[in-house]
């Protein structure tokens, strides 16, 4: 079974997310705090990351550039899903190497379909 990894801090929104993703067939990696993710990673070889903006610890947009800057996990897509709706926002992560960015709230359907399609 394909793992996500999920790195948000708010617990309803990680739920939210894991429901959503085991309901479409995915094992599940949940991280609350930045500071961890990179291990995980590199531990539990998901196949594709979910990230916060805001994660205590280090921010999402510290661990993007942390996974795009480390040669053996540098091409895992990475969705941002972030209360964060700005367009400078946007660009910035589209910038940092962000496969996709949702603002909060999203379509579950939506989010699905791009995930099959980062990993077809």
């Amino acid at each position: 079974m394909d793992k996500i990894l999920i790195a948000d801090d708010d617990p309803f929104m990680e739920k939210l997310l894991e429901f959503t993703l085991k309901k479409a067939g995915f094992g599940i990696i949940a991280c609350r705090e930045g500071n961890s993710v990179i291990q995980r990673i590199l531990d539990e070889k998901p196949v594709l990351i979910i990230l916060d903006l805001m994660l205590p610890g280090r921010s999402g947009l510290e661990l993007i550039g942390d996974i795009r800057a480390n040669q053996s996990i540098a091409r895992l897509p990475v969705i941002f899903v972030t209360g964060q709706g700005k367009e400078s926002t946007r660009n910035q992560l589209t910038q940092a190497g962000a496969s996709a960015v949702y603002t909060k709230p999203f379509s579950p359907t939506a989010l699905i379909a791009m995930i099959k399609k980062l990993l077809a």
